[in-house]
């Protein structure tokens, strides 16, 4: 079953654009989990006093272990972000491309760094409007906003993954320009 998922699959430049909008939907959606997750805490909390004290002990107890848990997810962004990037070079491996497309791969170096601008632009101002969330994200922070260059080495690698030939892949083509000739 695994070979059949990634029978067909490969890499490609454009990925360079749709991995950082992978990156920073996951970013947003982190720090608006936790900003909802911190706010039902504090608005739930004053409510659960008026129980009996062993189970707002426990309630209390509960809630912060879990707070505490969310804050881990800024360790684990770095490794989602390398694990997306380590995947899709991976992919891009076997992929192949002509001398043609390099003019494609540098307008997608472009492409892709102009559109990490804007994510971390985007990013940015996420992180403004929920300021007191950021400062718990430091990593994650750190990561969106210095996205722009992660994107345009990411996009370099990529591509020369892409255009770098096999002893194999010379053979062909050497035998294939010998048979036009």
């Amino acid at each position: 079953m695994f070979k059949e998922v990634f029978k067909n699959r490969k890499g490609s430049v454009a990925d360079s654009i749709y991995v950082p909008i992978y990156i920073l939907t996951v970013a947003l959606t982190m720090f608006l989990a936790y900003y909802i997750w911190v706010t039902f805490v504090q608005n739930f909390t004053p409510l659960a006093t008026n129980v009996n004290i062993s189970s707002t002990e426990n309630l209390t107890r509960v809630m912060s272990d879990i707070t505490v848990s969310l804050g881990y997810l800024d360790y684990m962004f770095p490794f989602m972000v390398m694990g997306l990037l380590l995947v899709s070079l991976i992919f891009a491996y076997k992929t192949g491309a002509s001398v043609i497309y390099s003019y494609v791969s540098i307008f997608m170096w472009v492409l892709a760094i102009i559109m990490s601008v804007v994510y971390s632009t985007i990013f940015e101002a996420f992180a403004l409007e929920f300021a007191s969330i950021g400062g718990n994200f430091v990593i994650v922070s750190y990561v969106m906003t210095n996205i722009k260059w992660l994107c345009l080495a990411w996009a370099f690698l990529i591509s020369v993954v892409m255009f770098t030939r096999n002893k194999q892949e010379d053979q062909m083509l050497a035998s294939s320009e010998r048979s036009f000739m």
